[in-house]
């Protein structure tokens, strides 16, 4: 019986998170904590959508988030 090989990095994730933590989704993005907490302030991202505070820790929905700047993006016409 042969055993799964195990990644050449244990610590990276083998599955993308939902949720990461703002710090995080500025190293991925370029976004900022702060662009994130002006965004809730304006009602722009919606808190347990977009984005929540847990803890008095600050996290970003990344598959929300995408789907928001996705629906930023102009429409083309034919």
């Amino acid at each position: 019986m042969k055993h799964k090989d195990t990644p050449s990095n244990p610590a990276e994730p083998t599955v993308t998170p939902e949720w990461v933590l703002a710090e995080k989704f500025e190293e991925l993005t370029g976004v900022t904590p702060m662009a994130v907490h002006c965004r809730r302030r304006n009602g722009v991202w919606l808190d347990g959508t977009h984005c929540a505070v847990i803890a008095r820790r600050l996290y970003v929905n990344i598959k929300e988030a995408d789907q928001w700047i996705k629906s930023q993006l102009p429409r083309r016409a034919c």
